[in-house]
């Protein structure tokens, strides 16, 4: 597979008429917020993003927005396109870049979107080869896609990224049966800062098994238990009674910019860990009823949570058996680097 040169590829970018191509700056986020609104609510998209979250991305210590993000003006400084090549610093053992570009639909069909891609792909290699170490793991871009957004599929299947896996999105209507639930020897318990290192050794260790998980820095971790969706007031933990021991963990959260388009409030299930030696026990079916009651008792009218179509612990089962119905379906394309 050939990826061109970073040089060459944003000399194609620039060579696309009546654009002007920069960084994101601070100041451009509303006007990029406005315009994900746009093609999310167009290709139907269920992950959406808000201002919010492009603010804390601008501001972490980790994101390098001068490096990693382009943002394409037209003459009248309406936004027409953003590419973004996001590379995880933090992480050695795969080097990670997140392909994250859009093209506005009144724009689409004019190669922006292609030269996008190609851009993204090109930065993110040029990137590995500048930094890299003989102990870093091989470079692994990814993009992800709404199933029925067939433009970008087939643009990222020309461009060599395949497909990898599926997601779901899925969703449990709150009906008032949710009754808080107990397990032999487990107490679940409210979230407790104080804990928070353990229960970021639950997640890393139980989904390192996973396809695709990184685990997660501590820098990682503090950031998203410090971003504006996390909620600890909804968050969970199972304590063994014995040992006093966090042996599982959902981390919950509201995307308040999904629920006007999505027509429901609901919390959201962003990460669910049981360590492996406590599995078997229901603690993962008790922490997701758990966290009904607390959707429930504030209001919300469901609960909603992402699974790996191919999960090997057998969640999806988990999460329909408890009435989770599915919602949405994306797609991973991924580019995976030799390394020999």
């Amino acid at each position: 597979m050939h990826i061109p040169s970073e040089t060459e590829a944003r000399a194609v970018l620039e060579a696309l008429p009546g654009l002007n191509w920069q960084p994101f700056g601070r100041d451009d986020l509303p006007d990029i917020a406005a315009f994900y609104a746009v093609c999310e609510e167009h290709d139907h998209n269920p992950d959406r993003s808000s201002l919010t979250g492009l603010q804390e991305f601008w501001d972490s210590p980790r994101s390098r927005p001068e490096h990693d993000t382009l943002v394409a003006r037209d003459e009248t400084g309406t936004v027409v396109a953003t590419a973004w090549a996001g590379c995880n610093r933090a992480v050695t053992e795969k080097r990670g870049v997140y392909l994250g570009g859009a093209v506005h639909p009144a724009h689409r069909d004019r190669g922006i979107g292609r030269a996008v891609l190609n851009w993204q792909m090109a930065h993110g290699n040029s990137w590995d080869q500048q930094t890299r170490e003989d102990r870093f793991g091989p470079l692994d871009m990814r993009l992800y896609a709404p199933v029925d957004q067939a433009d970008v599929r087939d643009l990222a299947q020309r461009a060599g990224l395949e497909v990898e896996r599926y997601f779901f999105e899925m969703r449990r209507m709150a009906d008032g049966t949710e009754v808080w639930p107990s397990v032999e020897g487990i107490d679940i318990v409210d979230w407790n800062p104080a804990r928070s290192a353990e229960a970021m050794s639950v997640v890393n260790e139980s989904f390192k098994d996973h396809w695709g998980f990184t685990p997660m820095t501590r820098e990682m971790w503090d950031e998203g238990i410090s971003a504006d969706t996390f909620r600890p007031h909804w968050t969970l933990l199972a304590v063994e009674r014995t040992t006093d021991r966090v042996v599982g963990v959902v981390i919950n959260s509201a995307y308040e910019q999904d629920w006007a388009a999505e027509g429901v409030t609901e919390g959201y299930s962003d990460d669910l860990g049981v360590l492996r030696s406590h599995r078997g026990r229901g603690i993962a079916s008790a922490l997701l009823r758990a966290s009904m009651v607390r959707f429930a008792e504030a209001g919300l009218e469901a609960a909603a949570l992402g699974v790996d179509a191919d999960n090997p612990s057998g969640a999806l089962r988990l999460y329909e058996g408890l009435g989770f119905e599915r919602t949405a379906s994306t797609c991973v394309h991924r580019y995976v680097a030799s390394t020999d």
